[in-house]
């Protein structure tokens, strides 16, 4: 080993840790840039995805639900198992039921006009 000569082997090119911090960070660009469209695209993705696989099926369910709810009110009722005042206490609001049923049904009467008189008087 005593042959050798003491000489440092090991250098570093001029200004190479003035510059170092810059060339990692260009080197890092590309690749973030890269990473953050790709994580776009996929949260893209994922938004699409459930708003196509999940709102048609909430529409589908809750229409469902409401005719075979339907369903098994009509049932109760032609059954004799509940009466009015049990399909009226069952509503958020009775009036508004009542109202509904009332237009409903003078909605589908026919109106004879012609051959009254003006001062005729019905009891």
């Amino acid at each position: 080993m005593e042959k050798f000569p003491k000489k440092n082997i090991f250098k570093t090119p001029e200004n190479y840790f003035e510059n170092l911090p810059d060339q990692i960070l260009e080197k890092r660009k590309p690749k973030a840039l890269h990473y953050y469209l790709g994580g776009m695209a996929a949260a893209a993705v994922v938004v699409i995805g459930f708003f196509l696989f999940n709102g048609s099926e909430t529409v589908t369910s809750s229409i469902s639900y409401q005719v075979a709810l339907n369903e098994e009110v009509e049932y109760y009722i032609e059954s004799g198992v509940w009466n009015v005042e049990d399909v009226l206490l069952l509503a958020e609001n009775p009036n508004e039921l009542l109202d509904d049923i009332t237009e409903e049904e003078w909605s589908n009467q026919t109106w004879v006009t012609e051959g009254l008189l003006e001062n005729e008087i019905f009891y």
